[in-house]
């Protein structure tokens, strides 16, 4: 009986009347209930089926964007990163330039003597990707590779950068602490070494130069450093001692005045004394002396000239 009612219910016409709003006659479409719902479970399965295959190929569609994106991001980081090694080369020739001039070697130069080295299998691949144009392809092991390899080489710069700056500032504090220049002009009346005394009359050992000159000939620092003695002394008169650092020392005697006080620093070229006639002395003269490691040795090894010359001042 419920399938004969179910049967009755869905075998019922329905009508649909089209009405024109001109003379045309009225048009009238029947159909039953059951065809009603074929075609609303048509419709419905044709819906869902196409929201379901536009979903799957807008899911396929967005995941291609994103992989050429991704394929564009790789490329760009991979030429970046190559971009940025050809420059650290260029920072490392650089480098070797500088230490040559400045005859300095690298770690590397004093443990190996010979060149060495080439490309590893690593190399070997990411070359493959460059000449195929599929850098895109790089591995996430080689772009750690690559990264860190790049951050060691900087790393490596930076301090060889760091060593050759040091390595400036100490040869030009080495520079300015040897005593190159003369300190006063006038000529030499007696050279380092053995002489005869000009008032004792007994053979000596000289440990400096005499330079000759007016009285008040003004005397110059020839190195910078710090005024280790300022005042009169047996023997030397009046007398000035400058501790240039670097095992250099300079004296500066028989002065007629002087113009520095102990402790003070001065620089290569700054007034310290005037040429004067104190002490064992026979004459208007500056008795220059240079000390290496407490030691007395030639100041003509490093003047600019070894014959008599007015003095100039050097910065």
């Amino acid at each position: 009986m419920f399938i004969r009612l179910f049967k009755k219910k869905h075998n019922r016409k329905l009508t649909i009347m089209l009405i024109p709003h001109n003379s045309i006659k009225p048009l009238r479409i029947s159909f039953s209930a059951s065809l009603l719902l074929l075609i609303i479970f048509l419709w419905t399965g044709i819906t869902v089926s196409a929201g379901y295959l536009y979903s799957r190929h807008f899911d396929y569609w967005k995941m291609e964007a994103d992989q050429t994106a991704m394929k564009s991001k790789v490329t760009f980081f991979a030429k970046e990163m190559e971009k940025s090694q050809e420059m650290l080369e260029q920072v490392k020739e650089n480098d070797h330039q500088i230490r040559s001039l400045l005859e300095m070697k690298s770690k590397n130069a004093i443990i190996e003597k010979q060149g060495r080295g080439g490309p590893s299998p690593a190399d070997a691949r990411e070359l493959h990707l460059v000449l195929t144009d599929t850098l895109y392809e790089m591995s996430r092991d080689d772009i750690a590779r690559r990264t860190v390899a790049l951050q060691n080489e900087t790393r490596k710069r930076i301090e060889s950068y760091q060593e050759i700056c040091a390595t400036i500032d100490r040869e030009r504090a080495l520079f300015r602490s040897t005593p190159n220049t003369w300190p006063c002009s006038g000529h030499i009346t007696s050279c380092f070494g053995y002489r005869i005394h000009p008032i004792y009359e007994t053979g000596e050992f000289h440990s400096g130069l005499d330079i000759a000159d007016s009285p008040g000939t003004p005397i110059y620092a020839t190195a910078d450093g710090f005024v280790k003695l300022a005042e009169w002394t047996p023997g030397y008169g009046r007398l000035v001692v400058i501790d240039h650092g670097y095992c250099y020392t300079t004296m500066y005697g028989h002065a007629k005045k002087l113009v520095v006080t102990k402790g003070a620093r001065v620089r290569r070229g700054q007034l310290i004394a005037y040429m004067g006639n104190t002490g064992s002395s026979t004459g208007n003269h500056l008795h220059y002396e240079v000390q290496f490691r407490g030691n007395p040795v030639n100041p003509a090894r490093y003047l600019k000239n070894n014959g008599s010359q007015s003095h100039k001042k050097y910065s």
